[in-house]
């Protein structure tokens, strides 16, 4: 083999193993992100919604009914 013939092997390795390298990075800084993600606690959740008169309200709900 000559010189030119192994240092394009090993600039090729490099690239290889560089882009294999650079993969596992971004795979591991999407998992962690999501990660932190996943473990956000919300201080308050706000409902809001206007009210329904109160004769369809009765009627709509089945728990006077039940009761």
């Amino acid at each position: 083999m000559k010189t030119s013939t192994r240092l394009t092997i090993l600039a090729l390795a490099l690239a290889i193993n560089a882009s294999a390298f650079t993969a596992l990075h971004v795979a591991m800084v999407d998992g962690a992100e999501r990660a932190v993600l996943a473990n956000q606690e919300f201080d308050q959740v706000v409902v809001s919604a206007t009210r329904m008169p109160g004769e369809l309200a009765k009627g709509v709900c089945p728990g006077t009914q039940a009761l």
